[in-house]
């Protein structure tokens, strides 16, 4: 009975949050419009509403769950953007502005009902104890972790630096085991790596905009400059933005222009702020390229559009997310905050790259999303806003089999990783790693043990039509049952046929599961095709010339 109470309570608290939150929303629209008096009455209806829910609801509601759902429903209404952080999460606030949080220092992820560690910082408190990827995680202190979501285990994992985690693990082939070891200050690198290619292109990933961000880009900036660069790969691709003011310090890294480098714009439309140089320029004419793609977002679009704007280095790789919202964290009573838009970003151009569109009317309404306008650089290149940052040239990563992707989705990559880590040379090379016939001979028998199959794109599509194949003249159901059969006998020699890509996915994710993102970035700074492109891009004058030139 209590547990099928639990169970329903939340269905119930969702009900009652859809009340709450209407009157929410009236609570935010009265103050958006400036009345006081509408926004005191919405108030008192809001206070109104949650006393009957506690008075005389059937069951007992909390007023933590009741409001909280309320708050979030409140601002998922606003945009995805802004976000009620409790008192418990506020280690999610400090994750997101520093990098920095207290806990283990690895990735979990669930595959098949078990949570397994999928990456691991080898000199935080977990590598050094010994744990490693593909390690699945059974128990923490006395709470058993089956049934629980990532969420919770993460929960459970994270802590004050210096309290003690204990947790039982179990290891491939090698049964359970118990440890024991502190939680520590786990400080996430905002760039993991940076090095110098043999033709003389220097590199950085950048991976997140936290407060320090500006600060590692000047020093991986200024050791390259040590080796006198031909010139310079900024890797932004995945990166989902941060601080807005550590954008225009890295832009002003590479740039000295005395012009806008960003303005935001908030209620109305009125500038809010104007953001100038802020920063010594370390790189005023080094050839430059900063790769981006659909999740470059935010802080990165800051970056990246401000230097196109400026024509100061070339873009490459695919279009970027289009989020060209500002969003500030404000504190909240008891501990809590929230993360809240303010404001709308605009590049040196007067461009604003959001996709999306929020606006709202004065009765509350979403506005149209406006047509798209066209803009100029400072060399009178043609740019447009409201969809992004375009690349002056797209390239684009290397095609990996659907086969790869329906064995990723059922984690067995990962659980491979667990079997192979083992197995691998310890004085193995990150860059020059390969799959060989020993590997590959114990993947395939992993597969084979696993009874790995899956359904291609292919066969859904023929599957589809075969339903409806027998209400089309000219087609007969026959015809799909060969082509099915053609098709399965194709996948069927996918290990084979496709051994080489396959090998290629498998060494790269193997790579970062054995030597960390490190790892991964070096080896991706030589073998991954974007890179190689950017930096024959980089060499070749001409093409620079050209791509950065009034068409």
């Amino acid at each position: 009975m209590n547990s099928e109470k639990k169970n329903w309570i939340p269905r119930v608290a969702n009900k009652i949050a859809l009340t709450l939150v209407v009157a929410g929303a009236a609570i935010f629209m009265g103050a958006s419009t400036g009345d006081t008096f509408e926004t005191s009455k919405q108030l008192e209806v809001f206070t109104a509403v949650l006393r009957e829910v506690q008075l005389s609801y059937v069951d007992e509601i909390s007023p933590e769950l009741a409001v909280g759902s309320a708050i979030k429903g409140m601002l998922k209404e606003l945009d995805p953007y802004s976000v009620y952080y409790p008192e418990d999460r506020i280690e999610d606030v400090r994750l997101m502005q520093t990098g920095e949080y207290g806990g283990i220092g690895c990735v979990i992820q669930k595959v098949d009902g078990v949570v397994l560690i999928s990456d691991i910082n080898d000199k935080g408190p977990a590598g050094l104890a010994g744990l490693r990827v593909g390690d699945a995680l059974i128990q923490v202190g006395n709470t058993s972790l089956k049934g629980k979501s990532v969420s919770d285990v993460s929960a459970l994992l994270k802590g004050t630096p210096g309290t003690e985690v204990s947790m039982v693990i179990e290891r491939f082939n090698q049964g359970s085991q118990t440890l024991m070891f502190n939680r520590a200050k786990i400080q996430q690198d905002a760039v993991p790596f940076y090095g110098m290619r043999d033709d003389g292109i220097g590199y950085i990933y950048l991976e997140s905009f936290t407060d320090k961000a500006g600060l590692q880009v000047r020093q991986a900036v200024q050791e390259l400059k040590k080796e006198s660069p031909k010139g310079l790969i900024l890797d932004l691709r995945g990166n989902g933005g941060g601080l807005l003011m550590e954008a225009v310090k890295i832009v002003s890294y590479f740039s000295d222009t005395k012009d806008t480098i960003v303005s935001t714009r908030g209620r109305g439309g009125e500038i809010q702020d104007v953001y100038r140089k802020a920063a010594k320029t370390l790189m005023a004419d080094l050839p430059l390229a900063v790769l981006v793609d659909g999740s470059s977002a935010s802080a990165s679009e800051i970056v990246a559009g401000a230097l196109q704007d400026l024509d100061r280095g070339v873009i490459l790789g695919e279009k970027s997310f289009g989020k060209g919202l500002v969003q500030q964290i404000r504190p909240l009573p008891f501990g809590a905050q929230m993360k809240i838009t303010v404001a709308k970003y605009y590049t040196p151009s007067g461009r604003c790259i959001q996709k999306v569109n929020y606006d709202r009317d004065v009765n509350g309404k979403r506005t149209k999303k406006s047509k798209q306008h066209s803009f100029s650089t400072l060399n009178g290149r043609n740019v447009v806003d409201g969809d992004g940052v375009y690349p002056d040239s797209t390239l684009q990563s290397d095609y990996y089999p659907e086969f790869v992707m329906a064995m990723s989705s059922k984690g067995l990559d990962l659980k491979f990783a667990g079997q192979a880590i083992g197995e691998i040379d310890t004085d193995a090379n990150a860059v020059d790693f390969v799959v060989d016939d020993l590997l590959w001979k114990s993947f395939t028998d992993f597969l084979e043990t696993a009874g790995f199959d899956f359904e291609s794109l292919s066969e859904m599509k023929l599957t589809s039509l075969y339903d409806d194949a027998s209400l089309m003249d000219y087609l007969e159901p026959n015809d799909i049952e060969a082509l099915l059969k053609m098709v399965q006998e194709r996948k069927g020699k996918v290990l084979k046929d496709q051994r080489a890509e396959i090998s290629e996915y498998l060494a790269d994710y193997l790579v970062q599961k054995n030597f960390s993102t490190r790892g991964a970035l070096e080896r991706g700074m030589y073998k991954d095709a974007v890179v190689t492109d950017a930096a024959k891009i980089l060499l070749n004058s001409g093409t620079m010339s050209a791509l950065l030139s009034v068409k």
